[in-house]
């Protein structure tokens, strides 16, 4: 969901005078931040991880302590690049679902919305190792994924990423005009 709003911004920077090549002219700093806290992501939510580190006897905080690396990781980046349009609705965003995922074990809790979705939904909650199912008193409930959004449940911190990453997104075919130097200037 996040990317299709990505790709809706870069449409809309394109169709109001932006450039392909621009995208790629475009600099972030720390971005292999950026790909260290997506592997911790794809581990979080890999039941082959889960699997492997269920016979240790830490398995109930490694994933609190992935969550934590995941999100600082993310936090650094979009800190270091909060400049570029969206960064920080996307930084705000991040930093609601890190506070519930860590709160809660590691794991983002969905409300009982997702039963208006299907029977088979809520089943794919409890095969998925990285969310679980609400019964109410979990910490920080509120910006857990409770807003039902086409076949998806979002939270709050989602619809900031999602409007940040739009943002960006449209950013990134603008085209950086840059005053070129006066001839007083060459001389």
């Amino acid at each position: 969901m996040i990317l299709a709003f990505c790709l809706l911004g870069i449409l809309y920077g394109l169709t109001h005078d932006g450039r392909m090549r621009s995208i790629g002219r475009k600099h972030f700093r720390f971005w292999p931040l950026l790909f260290m806290s997506l592997t911790c992501e794809w581990l979080l939510s890999s039941a082959w991880f889960h699997g492997a580190l269920a016979g240790m006897r830490i398995y109930s905080v490694m994933p609190v302590i992935f969550a934590i690396i995941q999100y600082g990781l993310i936090t650094i980046f979009l800190f270091r690049n909060w400049r570029k349009p969206g960064l920080l609705a996307v930084l705000a965003g991040s930093t609601m679902n890190g506070l519930v995922i860590i709160a809660n074990g590691g794991k983002m809790p969905i409300v009982e919305t997702i039963y208006h979705f299907s029977e088979d939904a809520v089943a794919k909650i409890s095969q998925a190792p990285h969310y679980f199912l609400a019964v109410g008193s979990e910490p920080l409930l509120f910006l857990a994924d409770r807003i039902p959004l086409w076949i998806y449940m979002i939270s709050v911190g989602d619809l900031f990423i999602g409007v940040g990453m739009f943002f960006l997104g449209a950013y990134l075919p603008r085209r950086i005009l840059r005053p070129r130097p006066s001839a007083e200037a060459l001389a």
